[in-house]
């Protein structure tokens, strides 16, 4: 009694469809779902896509054709809460009846870790792809301006092709534009890391976004003191302005922005499933008010070239560049959301123990002279 009553699993006994005995981890899980396990069928506690064969096993098991011991499946209570469960059973008879006497393990956080390890496996090849394809377009630019250059060197200014030369140029420094942001993407290098107060840096970038948008209100909660990081200044802000502009466009009659930082702590369970570091991080959350991401946008939203949008309003690289820039910060960068239910990105930058240095301002002198300003 001591250890069924004390166990981590949920242990409890079915017969005919109902349980006859739980102890008190399922009573508990019962309790997390908002279900009554002794007055419902236990089928009912089962996810409706699960059911079928969750019920089929069961009576394999009952008539000792031998299903496999272990599977894992959905419970979903009132409210359309769910749990991941590994189920394993053994048949027995209780009260001289035929039962099952089943062991449930909730695996929700498992199958969520699981989830963001493949989902992190998939983006470091599709990294791995496109810092390939940019670095050979590059290449493939740099020639085509090279020999522009050449031929418009010898050209007239008042020769038929020169101005069509000229606006090839210009499609070039475009394509750069371009290789930028799949080189960001795929992990393209820090240019001037120092040690940086987040809380300025972020105030400085939302003020700026604010102004420029009026129809969003923006919120902030600043932890203070926060850790220091190092992290290259102007590549942070790309990121922190790519992921307000993408608000924007999710609240087109204008919404409500959060932004809120934390100190905070990730164990080798958590960080080991992005491939960071365990240890002290500072935590970045933006959340909108906009119309939200269902579940397939939201498993490719950090794609490159992945975009909702139609072709004049973007190319799909926005948030691709800023998970590639926080990844090569050796931080996190994640997104939850849900339709109508506005989003929210995470983002995790690993903390130093360097102090931020402040830098001097010069001295705001005023120039005096004579003339007129037309």
């Amino acid at each position: 009694r001591l250890l069924v009553e004390n166990a981590n699993d949920a242990i409890f006994i079915v017969q005919e469809g109902q349980i006859k005995f739980a102890n008190q981890r399922a009573l508990q899980m019962g309790n997390d779902l908002g279900v009554e396990l002794d007055h419902v069928p236990f089928a009912q506690h089962i996810h409706p896509d699960d059911r079928d064969l969750v019920l089929e096993r069961d009576k394999s098991r009952i008539k000792d054709e031998k299903p496999p011991d272990t599977n894992a499946f959905r419970l979903v209570g009132h409210d359309d809460q769910e749990i991941w469960i590994e189920l394993n059973a053994v048949q027995l008879n209780w009260k001289g009846k035929p039962a099952t006497l089943s062991f449930l393990r909730d695996i929700t956080l498992q199958r969520k870790l699981e989830k963001q390890l493949r989902l992190s496996q998939k983006m470091e090849a599709v990294g791995t792809l496109a810092g390939g394809v940019a670095h050979d377009f590059n290449n493939l630019l740099m020639g085509v301006q090279g020999r522009t250059s050449l031929m418009l060197l010898e050209m007239d200014p008042t020769h038929p092709h020169f101005e069509h030369l000229k606006e090839i140029g210009n499609y070039i420094k475009r394509a750069t534009k371009l290789t930028k942001h799949l080189l960001g993407f795929a992990r393209g290098g820090k240019y001037e890391v120092k040690p940086t107060d987040l809380n300025a840096l972020i105030e400085k970038s939302s003020q700026m976004f604010g102004r420029t948008k009026k129809e969003i209100t923006i919120y902030k909660k600043y932890h203070d003191p926060i850790w220091t990081v190092e992290v290259d200044q102007s590549q942070i802000d790309q990121v922190l302005l790519n992921i307000f502009v993408n608000a924007w466009q999710a609240m087109p009659g204008g919404g409500d922005l959060y932004i809120q930082t934390e100190n905070e702590m990730l164990d080798e369970n958590v960080a080991g499933v992005y491939g960071a570091r365990p240890g002290k991080y500072v935590a970045i959350s933006i959340t909108d008010t906009g119309l939200g991401m269902d579940e397939k946008t939201l498993k490719r939203v950090f794609d490159p070239f992945f975009t909702t949008k139609d072709k004049e309003r973007g190319t799909g690289l926005g948030l691709a560049s800023a998970y590639g820039i926080i990844k090569n910060h050796d931080g996190i960068i994640t997104a939850e959301s849900a339709r109508g239910q506005g989003a929210t990105f995470h983002i995790y930058l690993p903390a130093s123990e360097k102090s931020v240095i402040d830098e001097p301002k010069e001295d705001q002198k005023i120039l005096a002279g004579s003339g007129t300003i037309l």
